[in-house]
């Protein structure tokens, strides 16, 4: 530091340089030693005689404030201004280049920014959008053209542009001008862009026959294919002839349905032709039916004008009758009046006479019942056996609905049993037999009775000629059946004989006659020996 004969004198110029320190950069090329006090004072060359500028922080490094290293006076930040005029010697001064030792050029300080607008030293960054590198300013160009992963370079193919980062992956996946080897592993290279084109002709793609609309179902690869194409040409006339002699078929039909259609449009038009003349008829029944209208209108008018002058003429003659009009009007009101009693009465009359009938109604219903009952009490029988008369042969057999026979028992207190055919055959017998089946049936006293069911049982078909030449058959219950078990609804499944007898034996036989009069017979029985009454 440059020191005074006065003390102010010093710190003015103390201040000025510390102002010109503090916003200047002015730089040496030499690194600042550490003061002897921990200061930092950068010593760059003499400002004038006994004054040097110095770089002194405002705060010590122990947050006190900072002293002046001539008389250890503190220094203050409001007392700290800027020198215009010490500022302009600065400005003045010759400085080293920032980018020394690199650059050797010295300038003056104001001069500085604009000679590292210029420099070839510098280090700016990338242009290129998406570069983050710094270079030397000198380098840029060689860097933008020939470094860069972000620069923009032809693709040597399709001599688009593309950065150099994804130049390897536009060659390698989407380039439309660079050759591939073909996907289906044939021996040529291929331009990306007429893949789809060369797949329409590569032997290696599998491919169908040109005849496959005709019926050929041959599929190979496409060389393959061609080769069946010229081996297998007979074969593939014949598919055409046949598909041909089908569309012959199909355009003869559609011909033959094209003719039923204009038969039809034929009749609808005769129709529509006939509704013509029906409405033409009707338009004129209502004109005609407008005018007698309108006639009538007229005629209306014409009485009503008469009446309004009958009117005047016989107002007086009414007006000597209205006494005696009114006398026979009460004796008719007396009349309608009794009438409607009368009428009141009949009603009451009639509803009971309605309850009667329906009361009655249901009393010759419940006799219709205890008849139709005691009849079956009359027919069952308690022994096991049952002749079963069956008649309307032929109609019950068309119908084809199953009947039902009486129920019968072993004995008064045994098992419960019926018949079941099914005259137009059952099954295996449907069309060509009579089928005739046993049903064991709930009972009253099944549970004193041993199960299953183990009783023979023999079907007869009866002879009505008197040779006795009757068909029977026989079968023993089949214990392990849920036929034969205890029942557990009101009849078990049937079980018997599902071609009993033929229709062609039964309705025509040889030396029998099985139905006589639309009428046939049916025997049942059933072996009770081994059953105890109970």
């Amino acid at each position: 530091m440059g020191a005074g004969s006065h003390s102010d004198q010093s710190h003015a110029a103390l201040r000025v340089a510390l102002r010109a320190a503090v916003h200047l950069p002015v730089l040496r090329r030499d690194r600042p030693e550490p003061s002897p006090d921990g200061l930092r004072a950068h010593l760059l060359r003499s400002v004038r005689e006994g004054v040097h500028c110095v770089n002194l922080p405002l705060r010590s490094e122990n947050g006190g404030s900072s002293k002046c290293p001539l008389d250890s006076i503190p220094i203050k930040s409001e007392e700290i201004f800027q020198d215009n005029c010490c500022k302009r010697e600065l400005l003045n001064l010759e400085v080293y280049c920032t980018n020394a030792p690199d650059c050797t050029q010295t300038v003056t300080l104001c001069n500085l920014q604009d000679h590292l607008k210029a420099c070839q030293y510098e280090r700016i960054r990338c242009s290129n959008v998406g570069c983050n590198d710094t270079v030397l300013r000198r380098s840029l160009q060689e860097h933008q053209r020939n470094v860069c992963s972000f620069r923009l370079e032809s693709c040597l193919h399709c001599r688009q542009p593309f950065l150099t980062s994804q130049l390897q992956a536009h060659q390698k996946t989407s380039c439309p001008e660079i050759q591939v080897p073909c996907p289906n592993k044939c021996p040529q290279m291929i331009r990306r862009h007429k893949l789809q084109a060369h797949a329409d002709e590569c032997l290696e793609v599998e491919a169908d026959c040109i005849y496959k609309n005709y019926g050929c179902t041959f599929r190979d690869k496409r060389g393959k294919v061609q080769v069946h194409e010229n081996t297998e040409f007979s074969s593939h006339v014949r598919l055409v002839l046949e598909s041909n002699t089908k569309l012959e078929k199909q355009v003869e039909q559609l011909q033959q349905d094209m003719l039923v259609q204009q038969e039809a449009l034929k009749d609808k038009s005769l129709v529509v032709s006939s509704l013509d003349r029906d409405i033409t008829l009707c338009d004129s029944t209502l004109t005609t039916l407008q005018r007698s209208v309108e006639e009538q209108r007229v005629r209306i008018c014409s009485v009503q004008r008469e009446l309004r002058d009958l009117r005047g003429v016989l107002g007086s003659e009414l007006s000597e009758e209205l006494p005696s009009l009114r006398a026979s009007l009460d004796s008719l009101r007396q009349q309608v009046a009794v009438t409607e009693s009368l009428r009141e009465h009949l009603g009451v009359l009639e509803q009971t006479c309605q309850r009667h009938t329906r009361l009655l109604d249901i009393h010759v219903e419940q006799l219709q019942c205890n008849e139709q009952r005691f009849r079956q009490l009359e027919s069952t029988s308690y022994d096991g056996k049952l002749i079963w008369k069956v008649r309307d042969y032929c109609h019950r057999k068309e119908a084809g609905t199953p009947l039902n026979s009486t129920p019968f028992y072993t004995s008064r207190s045994g098992y419960k049993l019926s018949v079941r055919a099914y005259l137009g055959g059952d099954n295996s017998g449907r069309g060509t037999h009579l089928s005739l089946y046993i049903t064991i049936m709930r009972g009253d006293f099944d549970s004193l009775l041993p199960w299953p069911f183990r009783q023979n049982i023999t079907l007869t078909l009866l002879d009505q000629s008197g040779s006795k030449n009757h068909v029977s058959n026989t079968f023993t219950p089949d214990t392990s059946s849920d036929s034969f078990h205890r029942p557990t609804s009101d009849a078990n499944v049937a079980t018997g004989f599902p071609r009993f007898i033929s229709h062609g034996d039964l309705e025509a036989p040889r030396n029998a006659v099985y139905v006589r009069d639309d009428t046939l017979f049916i025997k049942v029985k059933v072996d009770t020996t081994g059953l105890e009454d109970l």
